[in-house]
């Protein structure tokens, strides 16, 4: 039987256009449709003709309040994050003087944690406030002082920056430390050998007797010949003790210079034998004790 179907035309239809294409059979692959094309977006202008992508404001420069304002909570985080290391962690100091060689030298940075006054032993050394103006220093004024405040605020000075000494405890609260003057330094009863002194050091040429008042240690420094320390106070307010009151903290570690970087251990070793002192043995300290040392 003859096909009578007649050709379809579409008008206005190229060649190339996939209607103008005989139906496929079945099998044949379909041809796979091209996604839209879409000119590129253009501007859109206003109404003034300038384009709008053009007229968004630009960002504008933070105020000088602004900057300011942003300086001032950085300076107060800085400060309270300080604060609060000085008052609870550690704190730093430098030594100022030879009185305490071999075992620190002048220019040495020590860390100092800050203590209850349950933790200082016989052997530790111990940073503490001048009790009885021990030193004669005087606090700068004008620009050096302001800049000197300024340190101490923000915590690369301590309280008191100038007016701390570093010894190490000899005697705590009712002990008996005892100088002959010939070299033999006794604590109730008790030779002490300190290792930590240089070699041929004496323990103290200075004869004294005393018995540590309630409340206070006795401190000397390891450099004995070139050390102000309690044997040389006798006479001050506390008779040369130290109340525990103005110790601010135990030197734990050398953290600077880097060659001098070590522990500030083992002090105690040396006071090991040294028997518990008698707590009625102690004087009861008052603001001006008398009597407390006794000159041999």
């Amino acid at each position: 039987m003859t096909d009578q179907r007649q050709p379809i035309i579409v008008l206005g239809a190229s060649r190339d256009d996939p209607a103008d294409e005989e139906p496929r059979q079945d099998g044949e692959d379909s041809p796979r449709p091209l996604p839209p094309a879409f000119p590129p977006r253009q501007p859109v202008a206003n109404a003034t003709g300038t384009r709008l992508a053009d007229s968004a404001p630009a960002p504008s420069a933070p105020s000088p309040w602004r900057r300011l304002l942003s300086s001032l909570i950085v300076v107060a985080v800085v400060l309270t994050g300080s604060a609060l290391i000085k008052s609870f962690v550690v704190q730093t100091f430098e030594i100022p003087s030879a009185s305490m060689e071999p075992t620190l030298v002048n220019g040495d940075r020590v860390a100092v944690t800050m203590y209850d006054s349950k933790d200082v032993r016989r052997g530790d050394i111990i940073v503490f406030r001048d009790p009885d103006s021990w030193l004669n220093t005087t606090d700068p004024t004008g620009l050096k002082g302001a800049m000197r405040g300024l340190f101490i605020a923000i915590g690369l000075l301590p309280e008191g920056s100038g007016h701390h000494l570093i010894k190490r405890v000899i005697g705590m609260p009712g002990d008996h430390v005892v100088a002959d003057g010939q070299g033999g330094l006794t604590v109730n009863g008790v030779q002490i050998h300190e290792p930590y002194l240089r070699p041929g050091t004496s323990p103290s040429t200075t004869p004294f007797d005393v018995v540590v008042p309630e409340g206070c240690v006795w401190v000397m420094g390891d450099n004995r010949s070139n050390s102000a320390d309690s044997r040389f106070h006798t006479s001050d307010a506390h008779g040369g003790a130290v109340p525990l009151t103005d110790v601010v903290g135990v030197a734990k570690r050398i953290v600077w210079p880097f060659a001098h970087w070590g522990t500030l251990a083992g002090g105690r070793e040396a006071f090991k034998d040294v028997p518990a002192a008698d707590p009625a043995a102690a004087p009861v300290r008052e603001d001006a004790p008398a009597g407390m040392a006794r000159a041999a």
